[in-house]
């Protein structure tokens, strides 16, 4: 006997061991767990400055041995720490746009097909494995479902959204899925009636993840990898990261997804892991000054510059001094890392009438220090 006979007789035994539970409600007392590891791409993390990390996100549902059957998956809420973001870069991944992946899209194409259509817009890939017909058996969980997440571009609040595909050989469907990332660190993912009124047991998903080693449709394999190793960034600011997540489970009807019967919330028990951020170091630098280019001896002129903290970590007790023709100082506040600020100068001048001006710019932090020179003159 063939595979395919043997899943389409497999399948239609399941499908018998079904009926009798159709249109029952079944309080199946499920509990959900989560895990998640975020490691960086290279090098350490930082307290104040996010740097590239694999992100990985798992969740089971664990139904009592007991259980006839599994309770579908509706909806996932989950709370990630606010240190991780999703940071979509159009150059690098551009949008996979509605009109090239949708629902009318043929989902049943398989990961190399559909991936066919957003070929460079891929930034994640994941696992899955399902219940068939949510018959609670061994025998009917198959474990072959393939995920792949697209970059889907901002939504209209500014968040960073993305489309996931997930496919299985077995039932030969695909379902497509959507979240967006919060800065507030919620993702909200709305799960579709799965092939075969199915119901999830485990999903994983990475970004950048894993390879993904799929079929192509005419023959052989090849090789799925999210493309953007800056998509996710954290930073660890605390010592520790917390995620959690709300899980909603409850009935639909088969195909159409409309609800049948109660749904019940389940609250994950928060998955705490330790994590060790560098101090970092501050970095000024990048001065830029503008000002008059002819001073008076004796007058004072508004001087500003521009400096950069290009570190790992915020600029602290920052403060300008002026020498050479002329004299001049300031105080500002912290610059973080990656910020940029504009400090206004107050500069007497004090060089030789009619001769070159030269002034020095010194700015000082903890730490860090830059320079900068302007050359003007001082008026007869």
């Amino acid at each position: 006997m063939s595979h395919s006979k043997k899943v389409a007789g497999t399948f239609s035994a399941l499908l018998v061991l079904a009926l009798p539970l159709a249109g029952t409600a079944f309080a199946a007392s499920e509990t959900i767990t989560l895990t998640t590891t975020t490691t960086p791409l290279s090098g350490k993390l930082f307290k104040e400055v996010r740097v590239p990390v694999n992100s990985s996100l798992s969740v089971e549902v664990h139904t009592p041995d007991d259980a006839p059957k599994v309770n579908p998956l509706k909806r996932s809420v989950m709370k990630f720490p606010t240190d991780l973001t999703y940071n979509p870069n159009n150059k690098v991944t551009p949008v996979c746009t509605d009109s090239q992946l949708s629902d009318q899209s043929n989902l049943a194409a398989g990961v190399a097909g559909v991936v066919g259509l957003c070929p460079d817009s891929v930034v994640g890939t994941g696992t899955a494995a399902i219940y068939l017909a949510k018959v609670h058996l061994p025998e009917t969980l198959i474990t072959d479902p393939q995920l792949v997440i697209f970059n889907a571009g901002r939504d209209s609040n500014g968040n960073a959204k993305m489309k996931i595909y997930a496919y299985s050989k077995t039932t030969n469907v695909g379902i497509l899925m959507s979240g967006s990332l919060t800065p507030q660190g919620i993702q909200d993912v709305f799960i579709p009636v799965l092939s075969n009124d199915s119901a999830t047991a485990r999903f994983t998903l990475s970004i950048p993840g894993p390879p993904l080693e799929v079929e192509k449709p005419g023959g052989g394999t090849m090789i799925v990898k999210g493309q953007d190793p800056n998509y996710a960034r954290a930073k660890c600011s605390t010592g520790e990261w917390v995620t959690g997540g709300t899980f909603t489970l409850g009935e639909r009807s088969y195909p159409s997804g409309t609800d049948t019967g109660p749904e019940v919330e389940i609250e994950a028990t928060p998955y705490e892991t330790t994590c060790d951020g560098e101090p970092g170091r501050a970095r000024l630098g990048g001065v830029k000054v503008s000002g008059p280019k002819v001073l008076k001896r004796g007058s004072t002129k508004v001087f500003r510059l521009s400096v950069r903290n290009s570190g790992t970590a915020t600029a602290r007790a920052i403060k300008v001094a002026v020498s050479g023709s002329g004299q001049g100082q300031a105080r500002v506040a912290n610059i973080g890392p990656g910020a940029s600020r504009s400090i206004p100068v107050k500069v007497k001048a004090t060089g030789g009438k009619g001769k070159p001006a030269r002034l020095v710019f010194r700015i000082t932090g903890k730490a860090t220090s830059a320079r900068a020179v302007f050359h003007g003159r001082i008026s007869r």
